[in-house]
């Protein structure tokens, strides 16, 4: 009875001794497995603590603006429609056309107007000039009353002769 025992004791420790190695074999696997990932996780770490590194200083710079521009945008973002988002981007699109238009066409129209003031100024005088001399004629005003009746008879006949065609 003892050595039976005894066999069993044996046999019990030799069932411990193997689910003890079965579960050493286990936490070796477990150990192993965390081992990577704990490799992974410091690997993720160190790529994260780069990337922080080189955002950091760009959101510096851009904080202080951003926040300014908050409420802008949210109200920028409540009302404007897809379809004026489209005619924005089209405008954006054109906008170089349209500047070289301007320099090579507009502007230099624009520019010759400050003469304009002169040029008129000066046809006036000029036309002044030529009244005087006009005047001095002899038999000026028949030729001036003779003009007027003449522009008030294309004037009362104008509008008749362009209806017609001729």
């Amino acid at each position: 009875a003892t050595q039976q025992k005894a066999d069993a004791a044996i046999g019990a420790v030799e069932a411990t001794q193997q689910k003890a190695d079965a579960a050493i074999t286990a936490v070796d696997a477990i150990t192993g497995r965390a081992r990577g990932a704990v490799e992974r996780a410091e690997g993720a770490v160190g790529g994260a603590e780069g990337l922080v590194g080189r955002i950091d200083p760009l959101l510096a710079g851009y904080e202080e603006p951003l926040s300014r521009l908050a409420p802008s945008v949210r109200r920028l973002a409540e009302t404007l429609e897809p379809h004026e988002v489209e005619a924005l981007v089209a405008l954006v699109d054109r906008l170089p056309t349209l500047v070289t238009h301007l320099d090579e066409s507009m502007m230099p129209v624009l520019e010759s107007l400050a003469d304009v003031g002169t040029d008129v100024h000066d046809l006036v005088d000029t036309m002044q000039d030529i009244r005087e001399v006009v005047k001095g004629f002899p038999g000026s005003k028949l030729f001036r009353r003779r003009g007027r009746e003449e522009i008030a008879e294309d004037g009362n006949d104008g509008g008749a002769q362009e209806r017609i065609g001729s």
